[in-house]
């Protein structure tokens, strides 16, 4: 059960630096991105596998 909750917050946290990164990356160029929902997926799959990867090692040694 403790799993379930734990890769919850992560997903949402994944989420919600995806969602600041891509607005950083507009605010730098200053127009909105041509392709935003396909780099915001780019960038949230990466953090998610990367994120995802990790808890579950920490999570196995314990």
């Amino acid at each position: 059960m403790m799993e379930i909750v734990v890769f919850t917050l992560n997903a949402i946290v994944v989420y919600l630096v995806a969602d600041w990164i891509i607005r950083a990356m507009e605010r730098k160029k200053g127009a909105a991105l041509k392709n935003r929902q396909v780099i915001f997926f780019v960038i949230f799959l990466s953090l998610a596998l990367i994120s995802f990867n990790v808890l579950k090692t920490l999570l196995t040694s314990l």
